[in-house]
C-alpha cells in the first residue's frame, strides 16, 4: 500500500523544531502555564515530543492535578505492570499542596517510579510515612529533600539512614513535627555535598549531639543554616549552636522561633562572624541590631561586617516595643557608618510596611553611595576588578550585564519567606 497523503492539517501544524523550541521559551515555567503546555502537547506528535519533557519536569500538583498525575505515573499497584515512561521525566516532585488527598502508599509508589530522575522532593503534610524511606533512599540523583511540612512523628534513625544513601544531596529540611530520637547512636555521616541544613521542630537534642559527637557525623560541609519553627529554642542555645558549628557559616536564617523576643538576637554577628547572607525576623532585633560600637565610623571600614544580603521578615509576634523597633533609619546608620560596609541587597517582607516609610528613600541613596565607593576604591566584592575597567565610571559599570547582576538595592518581597 502506498503512504497516506499528507493532509492540510499536517502542513498547517508543522514548524521547524528550532522555531517551536523558541516558542516554548516564551511560556513561563509556572503553575499557570501548565494547561498551556498540556494543550501544546495535543497539537501533533512533533509538538508533543518537544514539549512533554517540560510538562512533566516540574508539574504543579494540587487538587484534580494530583489524581491525574498519580493515574499517569503509577497506573498499577503492581510495580512490574504498566510502567509509564513519563515517570522518568519528573525531576521536581512538590507535594506541598496535598493535604487531604493521597495516602502514604501512593507517595511511596510515586517515589519508586520517579527515582531515576528525581532531583527535588517536597513531602506532603499527611501522606508521608515510614514506608516512604526505602523508596526515598533509591533516589540517587536527589539534591533537595524538604520534609518541613510532615506532621507524622519521624524516627531520626530511619531518616539518617536514608539521607546517608543520597550522595548528591545538597539541601535538607527537617520536619516541624516531633521526632523520635534515641540518642547519638541514631546519627550517621551526612552526604558529602550537603551545604544547607534547616532544623525545625523539637530538635535541640539532635543539634547538640551532632555538634558534640565524633567528627565523622559533624555537618562540616554545611555553610547555610536555618533555624525555623523550633518552639523550644532560646537565644543562649542559638548562640551555642553558632559558636560550636564545625564549618564556616556564610548564610543564616532565623524565623518562627516563639521563645525569641525583641532584641535577643541583636548580637548575632558576635557568634556568626562570617555571615554574608542573613534572613532574620525583625521581631527578634531592635534599634541596637549589630551592637555597633559608638566610636565606629567610616575610618573603620576595614572592620565592616561581611554581610552582603539582609532579608527582614515578620514572625507575627505581638509582644514588642515600637519605640525600640528596628527601622530603615537604623539600617541607614549602619550603612552610612560602614559598619555594614559590604551590604548590597536588602529584602523586606511587605507586611512590615517599609515600602510606605519615607526613610527608605534615604536608605536606598546610602546603599547606592556605598556601592559607588566600593567600586571606585575596588573594595570587597570589587577587589577582583583591581587593575581592570580602568577609567570606567560606576555609572558605566552599572550599565554592563555583569554590573546589573551585581547591582544592589532594596526590594519588597511577599510572604514566601514566611513559609
Amino acid at each position: 500500500m502506498g503512504s497516506m497523503p499528507h493532509t492540510a492539517f499536517d502542513y498547517a501544524t508543522y514548524l521547524p523544531d528550532e522555531l517551536l523550541l523558541h516558542v516554548l521559551d516564551y511560556i513561563p515555567r509556572s503553575p499557570e502555564s501548565q494547561p498551556t503546555l498540556a494543550s501544546f502537547c495535543l497539537v501533533s506528535r512533533q509538538w508533543y515530543n518537544l514539549a512533554i519533557d517540560r510538562l512533566y519536569e516540574a508539574p504543579f500538583i494540587a487538587g484534580r492535578a494530583y489524581d491525574l498525575l498519580t493515574r499517569t505515573i503509577v497506573p498499577s499497584l503492581n510495580e512490574h505492570v504498566r510502567k509509564s515512561p513519563l515517570a522518568s521525566l519528573v525531576r521536581v516532585l512538590d507535594l506541598s499542596h496535598i493535604v487531604h488527598q493521597g495516602n502514604k502508599s501512593t507517595t511511596a509508589r510515586l517515589l519508586r517510579r520517579t527515582n531515576p530522575s528525581l532531583e527535588i522532593f517536597t513531602a506532603p503534610q499527611a501522606s508521608f510515612g515510614v514506608n516512604c524511606w526505602a523508596a526515598l533512599s533509591k533516589c540517587k540523583r536527589l539534591r533537595i529533600l524538604n520534609l518541613s511540612l510532615v506532621i507524622e512523628q519521624i524516627e531520626i534513625r530511619s531518616m539518617m539512614q536514608t539521607i546517608t544513601q543520597l550522595p548528591l544531596l545538597t539541601h535538607f529540611y527537617f520536619p516541624r513535627c516531633s521526632s523520635h530520637y534515641s540518642g547519638p547512636s541514631d546519627l550517621k555521616p551526612w552526604p558529602p555535598h550537603l551545604t544547607h541544613l534547616q532544623f525545625s521542630g523539637s530538635i535541640l537534642g539532635v543539634i547538640f549531639d551532632l555538634l558534640g559527637a565524633n567528627e565523622h557525623v559533624h555537618p562540616k560541609t554545611v555553610t547555610s543554616l536555618a533555624l525555623s519553627h523550633c518552639p523550644g529554642i532560646h537565644e543562649f542555645q542559638i548562640a551555642q549552636v553558632l559558636k560550636r558549628w564545625p564549618g564556616d557559616l556564610t548564610r543564616l536564617d532565623l524565623q518562627h522561633l516563639p521563645q525569641i523576643q525583641q532584641g535577643m538576637l541583636d548580637n548575632v554577628f558576635k557568634h556568626a562572624r562570617d555571615i554574608k547572607n542573613l534572613t532574620i525576623a525583625v521581631d527578634y532585633i531592635s534599634m541596637n541590631f549589630g551592637c555597633r560600637p559608638s566610636i565606629f565610623d567610616r575610618s573603620h571600614w576595614r572592620e565592616s561586617k561581611p554581610l552582603e544580603s539582609l532579608t527582614l521578615v515578620s514572625s507575627g509576634q505581638q509582644r514588642w516595643d515600637s519605640d525600640e523597633a528596628f527601622t530603615p533609619l537604623d539600617l541607614f546608620d549602619l550603612v552610612d557608618r560602614r559598619f555594614f560596609g559590604r551590604l548590597r541587597r536588602v529584602y523586606v517582607e511587605r507586611v512590615l510596611g517599609w515600602g510606605r516609610d519615607e526613610e527608605v528613600g534615604a536608605l536606598e541613596e546610602a546603599l547606592e553611595a556605598l556601592d559607588r565607593e566600593n567600586w571606585d576604591l575596588r573594595r570587597w566584592h570589587y577587589e577582583e576588578f583591581e587593575g581592570k575597567y580602568e577609567g570606567v565610571s560606576w555609572e558605566e559599570w552599572r550599565r554592563t550585564s555583569r554590573g546589573r547582576r551585581m547591582a544592589g538595592g532594596i526590594k519588597e518581597i511577599g510572604d514566601e519567606y514566611g513559609m
